[in-house]
């Protein structure tokens, strides 16, 4: 008998998440997939009475909830390049709740998102530390040249890659964000730009399959007949196998879609969207990977069971059993065990008998 075990994805230990939504903010130009506004559900308000409104929000979150450790999470705009003045509001806030926090007993941190290419002010990296915001995510989009043209991303990869490296040299955590179907972008290239991230041992990664928001420059171009997105099975096929690739290397992927919102998705012309899109893809993740090791170490003289988390049920056979004939032709389906047990939450275990 022989046991080999395939990891299912490596949870990130980080905190229970208090988001704050600040679209647009800092961002140079909006980009050719941008709808921000919508995306979040932020109307154009202020950011003193969006933070004001947080304030009271937070306070609220603490008294009904208990938990050890807590993210606070600036998400949307380009965080580095905030006005001076909308920077240092930010951080007040973060500096009220990380008080508000302590004084019961609770360790709070923080993260926030930023362009590749916004990350030359030295000076906003050492007060972000000062502050204790101690990861930082990279919108990345891609690492490829012709894709970030294409895109309109303004930066090439060397910045990328550049700004990924000075995030870790300065000692924080790394988050990169790819998205999936971008203009130009072929399975190929995503795959590359997968493995590219993958390279540089992020602390966490976000795939975003690329949706055609109504108003936005790749709208113009999707009408025009310019640009074609990449359909659901497509999306779930490509990041299912770069699911796969991070499972592999212990790299949590902490989303795998855009956050459902009803008014944003009102605005969809095409793309990859679906309530169950992220289980779709960790079936096919699961699939790929068993498939792989069953490839590079099964012989025609054993035979093939595999025990699998509880978790896995909701998934396993993917999107209206769809992947349910692809597992017979690995092994007998009555040879799938789900198994309850906190040690073995995170991975898979296959086993090779040998026949009598």
């Amino acid at each position: 008998m022989q046991k080999n075990y395939i990891p299912l994805g490596t949870a990130h230990q980080r905190g229970k998440i208090f988001p704050i939504f600040i679209p647009f903010l800092g961002c140079p130009f909006r980009c050719i997939f941008c709808s921000q506004e919508k995306q979040t559900g932020t109307k154009n308000t202020a950011l003193e009475q969006i933070l004001l409104n947080k304030k009271q929000e937070f306070l609220e979150f603490l008294e009904k909830r208990t938990y050890p450790l807590i993210d606070i999470a600036f998400y949307g705009g380009t965080f580095t390049a905030l006005p001076e003045k909308d920077f240092f509001l930010c951080l007040d806030f973060f500096k009220f709740c990380k008080e508000q926090a302590e004084n019961k007993g609770i360790v709070l941190q923080g993260r926030c998102s930023t362009r590749p290419d916004s990350l030359d002010n030295n000076h906003a990296l050492t007060i972000l530390k000062e502050y204790g915001i101690n990861l930082i995510e990279l919108g990345i989009q891609s690492f490829n040249d012709r894709v970030l043209f294409a895109s309109k991303r303004g930066y090439d990869s060397h910045t990328a890659q550049r700004a990924c490296t000075k995030v870790l040299l300065n000692d924080y955590e790394l988050g990169i964000q790819l998205m999936a179907g971008l203009p130009m972008q072929d399975t190929a290239i995503f795959l590359a730009d997968v493995q590219k991230a993958l390279s540089l041992n992020p602390h966490c990664l976000r795939y975003y399959p690329c949706l055609v928001p109504q108003g936005t420059q790749l709208a113009e171009l999707y009408l025009q007949g310019k640009y074609q997105t990449w359909n659901n099975e497509e999306t779930i096929n490509i990041v299912g196998e770069a699911l796969a690739l991070a499972w592999e290397k212990h790299i949590p992927v902490i989303r795998l879609s855009v956050a459902p919102e009803m008014e944003f998705d009102k605005t969809i012309l095409a793309g990859a969207r679906s309530p169950s899109l992220g289980s779709a893809i960790m079936g096919k993740a699961l699939f790929l990977s068993v498939q792989k090791k069953i490839c590079s170490k099964a012989s025609k003289e054993q035979k093939i069971y595999l025990n699998v988390p509880k978790k896995t049920q909701g998934f396993l056979f993917g999107e209206k059993n769809i992947l349910k004939k692809e597992w017979e032709k690995l092994f007998s389906l009555k040879h799938i065990h789900f198994i309850s047990s906190p040690e073995k939450e995170n991975y898979a275990e296959l086993i090779f008998v040998n026949k009598d």
